[in-house]
């Protein structure tokens, strides 16, 4: 069982500089026009900013101790509140918002809430990953 305790533990606070290189790498990935210099980054281009340094496999590895063989990600939504350009340094803040189980703890659910900033401490945006625990029964 993972450990309740860290329901609102914060990740160390990072940021990002955003380069026109990656966002026109990005957008050839999805199958979208690489965007101009006025404009914003591709839908879910958030999830490659909080991938890189505390990604969710090192939430759930090293800060939650699960075995990465037994999870699944389970969901993900994107709240865009500005846009994101080239050029932008984007600081990027997770944090663990919740753990709870169902199947009397045969399943557990970590909710892990990021936020997105520029440097005036603006928020950009925000996504909220729902990571799912598989917990086997133990071979008889």
């Amino acid at each position: 069982m993972l450990n309740r305790d860290l329901i609102g533990y914060r990740l160390p606070v990072f940021t990002e500089l955003v380069s026109a290189a990656e966002l026109a790498a990005f957008a050839a990935a999805v199958g979208v026009a690489a965007p101009g210099p006025d404009e914003g980054a591709p839908p879910t281009f958030m999830k490659v900013l909080e991938g890189r340094n505390d990604s969710s496999r090192h939430i759930m590895q090293t800060v939650l101790g699960a075995d990465l063989a037994h999870i699944l990600h389970a969901e993900q939504h994107f709240e865009y509140l500005a846009p994101i350009r080239a050029g932008m340094r984007v600081q990027v803040a997770r944090r663990i918002a919740d753990i709870y189980e169902r199947r009397r703890g045969a399943l557990e659910f970590v909710s892990i809430e990021t936020t997105f900033s520029n440097d005036e401490g603006e928020v950009l945006g925000r996504s909220r990953q729902l990571v799912l625990v598989r917990h086997p029964k133990e071979e008889a």
